[in-house]
């Protein structure tokens, strides 16, 4: 049995806009940043990004890595279309529940 959990696959797009999104929760005190404006703006909740970041990086330490020396820096556009956010959703949410079958195994 391997001992790591399938993980989900981000586009760069998604990539860079999920570190910046995590960058502007951390520094939330700061002010509202570009990328959770574009979140509210969206209409998505919180929760959600964040189950696209478990999936795709499920180790704390690779959440503090990937915000570690970023700045607040202008926000990437929004990577999704309505649909394919709810695509990634359900993949994310897929990945995370045959990672939970695994470790009750």
């Amino acid at each position: 049995m391997p001992k790591t959990h399938p993980r989900m696959k981000l586009s760069p797009e998604e990539e860079l806009f999920l570190c910046q999104w995590m960058f502007d929760e951390v520094h939330f005190e700061e002010g509202q940043g570009p990328a959770k404006r574009q979140q509210v703006a969206q209409g998505v909740r919180p929760a959600e990004l964040s189950l696209l970041i478990a999936a795709a990086l499920p180790n704390p330490a690779e959440q503090q890595a990937a915000v570690s020396g970023a700045t607040r820096s202008p926000c990437p556009p929004w990577p999704w279309s309505v649909q394919s956010f709810h695509d990634r959703l359900g993949e994310a949410q897929a990945i995370l529940a045959s990672r939970q079958s695994r470790t009750r195994k």
